[in-house]
Order: structure tokens, then C-alpha cells, then sequence
């Protein structure tokens, strides 16, 4: 028997993703919520005449969120793949944001500046982490098994 196949480190590893999927769950529910705000926002500056394609990335991302935290709440085999390519077109989007230098005319202050930056960084790190673990074995196990 090797030293990975032990029910210790399965026991280990079985925890860990656990923990990993609940601070994911959490991250998406501060997500939704800020989210939210932007979908209400939207639905009203429709309302008051605004094209939807201005809004059309605010409008879908809410519910996108929450069809992730129900997915991961639920250990749906559908999450993984649905959280992978949410990352990757927000990491995509973030980018593209970032060398097309739209961040910088976003915000007038220098300090600003560099505090978006950051943050976008974070968020790009964030999104390129969830490619990762949620492309591990271990977790699409996990997702297929659906532990209770």
C-alpha cells in the first residue's frame, strides 16, 4: 500500500477540498452580492432607456453566480466545468481590461490607479487558482461521488 493511497491522506485530501470548496462558496456568495447591485442597477438604466447591450455582462453574471453557489452547495458535476469557464472569461475580461489600459481611464487618481490594478490582479490570480483546483482529479471526484 502506498503512502497516498492510506485512508489518512484520503481523509486529509477529502478535507482540504472541503474547506476549499467553502471558501469558494463564500468568495461567490461577497459575488453575488455586489453583483446584485449591479443586476438592480442595470434593470433600472434599461428601464430609463439604456441599451442592453451597455448592461448585458451585469445581467448575466448574477445569475451565473448563483447557479455556481448552488452548484458547489450541491456538489453538481455541472459546477466544475461552469466555475472553470466563468474563470476563464473573467480572467480573459480582466486582461483585456488591464493591457487595453481601460482601468487606467477609469479612475482619476494616481493612487487609484494603482489600487485598481491590484485588485484586478488579485482577482486574475483568484480566477487563474479556481482553473486549477476545480481541474484536479481529486475534485472531479469529488463532484461525481457528491458526498453528503
Amino acid at each position: 500500500m502506498t503512502q497516498d493511497s492510506s485512508p489518512i491522506v484520503t481523509a486529509l485530501r477529502e478535507t482540504q477540498i472541503n474547506l476549499s470548496i467553502r471558501i469558494f462558496l463564500v468568495c461567490y456568495c461577497i459575488l453575488a452580492v455586489l453583483f446584485l447591485f449591479a443586476f438592480v442597477g442595470s434593470i433600472m438604466a434599461i428601464h430609463h432607456g439604456e441599451p442592453v447591450q451597455a448592461h448585458i455582462e451585469d445581467l448575466l453574471s448574477f445569475p451565473v453566480y448563483l447557479l455556481i453557489i448552488v452548484g458547489l452547495k450541491r456538489r453538481r458535476k455541472w459546477a466544475p466545468p461552469l466555475v472553470c469557464g466563468t474563470a476563464c472569461f473573467s480572467m480573459l475580461n480582466m486582461l483585456i481590461a488591464t493591457l487595453a489600459g481601460s482601468l487606467h481611464r477609469a479612475v482619476a487618481s494616481p493612487v487609484a490607479v494603482v489600487l485598481v490594478y491590484l485588485l484586478n490582479g488579485a482577482f486574475i490570480l483568484f480566477f487563474a487558482y479556481q482553473l486549477y483546483f476545480f481541474a484536479r482529479r481529486d475534485v472531479r471526484e469529488c463532484f461525481r461521488n457528491r458526498p453528503v
